[in-house]
């Protein structure tokens, strides 16, 4: 599968990217007045070439031709000054659920302790690495350089690894055998700083792309797994959760969530974490399928970040839920 995206996408690259060598492009670029006040985080080099390519897509458009990348990517018109206006705002949104969601979280860790405090810890650090990449993600689309490219790439594989600590700690159930789990962050560490040591020295789209895919193949195989188990484990004391006070006030909240897609079924909680995999693995054919942006302002990848922001509503308060019921299960009667 990841062979066959890697393949779309270098092949969109190849032929999309073409209109940094037009050579009514270049003209333009050589062409440019004076400029005194190009705007916040624009020079006046950067603001001509936005002109340029403005000018040049006006100028195909009316031809009948079709649009084209410049340097590999779309040309935005800006509004206010920002060059990708709605992947800026989707970033933000995904920034604000993930926000919302850490202290959500940190209340419950507050109130836990041993090892189920050390499982709610794996989900702050989730959730603050995510509101760090979700930032760099929104600068990035404020104004796309090498250097806000750059924290935008580190940020995003950074969430993917904590995406991965997180499961992986609550599938093999690290949270209960401290020196594997010190091991393991130590393991994902190094990873990290090796991954991003090699895009300094060698910033290679390929690696990058092959390196966040298998990440995230292997992080949704790991939900899955979790997410069946934990439905085998639920249907067999049914009747103890669902006659649970404790565990009533997680599973209402859920429930309320769930009857928004007319789906307020008990029995399919454990099958959330499924259902968002499934919804983000559909979400990615964005990314693969890319398109003109739609009035030079929404494309694929915006809409993807769209996406993105949906999981989180409810995926949080079912991480909840599924420790707490897990203290049902490990209380003595």
């Amino acid at each position: 599968m990841k062979s066959i995206i890697l393949i779309l996408f270098l092949a969109s690259a190849i032929l999309c990217s073409v209109g940094d060598t037009l050579p009514e492009f270049q003209a333009c670029l050589q062409k440019c007045p004076p400029c005194s006040s190009p705007g916040i985080f624009w020079s006046c080099e950067a603001q001509c070439n936005y002109q340029c390519q403005q000018y040049i897509t006006d100028q195909r458009e009316r031809s009948g031709l079709e649009v084209v990348q410049f340097y590999g990517k779309w040309p935005f018109v800006k509004v206010f000054g920002i060059q990708e206006f709605f992947s800026t705002i989707f970033s933000l949104g995904n920034f604000y659920v993930n926000y919302r969601n850490f202290f959500k979280i940190h209340r419950q860790y507050r109130k836990s302790d041993g090892e189920y405090r050390i499982m709610y810890f794996q989900y702050l650090l989730l959730l603050g690495v995510s509101c760090i990449g979700w930032g760099f993600s929104t600068i990035f689309h404020l104004r796309d350089t090498a250097k806000t490219e750059t924290l935008d790439y580190f940020g995003a594989f950074a969430i993917m690894l904590v995406n991965l600590n997180a499961i992986f700690v609550r599938y093999f159930e690290l949270y209960k055998k401290l020196g594997l789990l010190r091991l393991w962050w130590f393991s994902l560490m190094i990873v990290f700083i090796y991954h991003c040591n090699r895009l300094l020295t060698n910033w290679d789209y390929s690696y990058n792309m092959k390196t966040n895919i298998a990440t995230g193949i292997f992080t949704m195989v790991l939900w899955i797994l979790h997410s069946l188990s934990t439905l085998r484990k639920y249907n067999k004391n049914y009747l103890v959760y669902n006659n649970s006070i404790q565990l009533l006030p997680f599973e209402t909240k859920l429930l309320n969530k769930l009857n928004y897609i007319s789906i307020a079924k008990s029995k399919l909680i454990p099958l959330i974490p499924i259902s968002n995999n499934l919804f983000l693995l559909c979400g990615l054919s964005l990314e693969v399928k890319d398109f003109p942006p739609i009035a030079r302002l929404i494309d694929a990848h915006s809409l993807w970040h769209l996406v993105t922001i949906f999981p989180s509503i409810i995926w949080f308060d079912w991480n909840i839920w599924d420790i707490e019921m897990s203290k049902i299960v490990t209380t003595p009667k």
